[in-house]
């Protein structure tokens, strides 16, 4: 209980931004975007982008960043993919479902005002292109 009050204090004052990244690969039958979830981070003495999960979503096609703290009911880390999905929601999980708290509980973590997300749509463009 102590290092969670800890951890919250630290969070009242911590103001480096986290980049999170979403690379939509593909809609579902709902009109959802599916897609894997990258966090940028120092991995061996660099800057890169690591893939952390996955991400389901209901945000505009033409959507390519947003701060989180702009937007704070956008991200949902208590309901399944499989719950029905409000317009303009981000759910985050795992590859595998028994995963899926883990990962919920990283990004639970943040503070949502330190959250910047970037989104690409060059998969599920360049498919739309094909089609055309």
């Amino acid at each position: 209980m102590l290092r969670r009050a800890c951890a919250f204090l630290c969070g009242l004052f911590d103001r480096m931004p986290v980049h999170l990244a979403i690379v939509r690969r593909y809609v579902d039958a709902n009109g959802h975007y599916v897609g894997e979830l990258y966090m940028y981070g120092m991995f061996a003495g660099m800057g890169t982008y690591r893939l952390i999960g996955c991400s389901l979503d209901s945000l505009p096609l033409d959507m390519a960043a947003l701060s989180l703290g702009d937007a704070p009911n956008t991200l949902d880390l208590e309901h399944d993919f499989l719950a029905i999905m409000p317009p303009n929601t981000l759910r985050v999980g795992a590859a595998e479902p028994k995963d899926n708290e883990g990962v919920r509980q990283m990004i639970a973590r943040i503070p949502r005002r330190n959250i910047r997300l970037v989104i690409q749509n060059r998969f599920i463009e360049h498919i739309m292109e094909r089609k055309a």
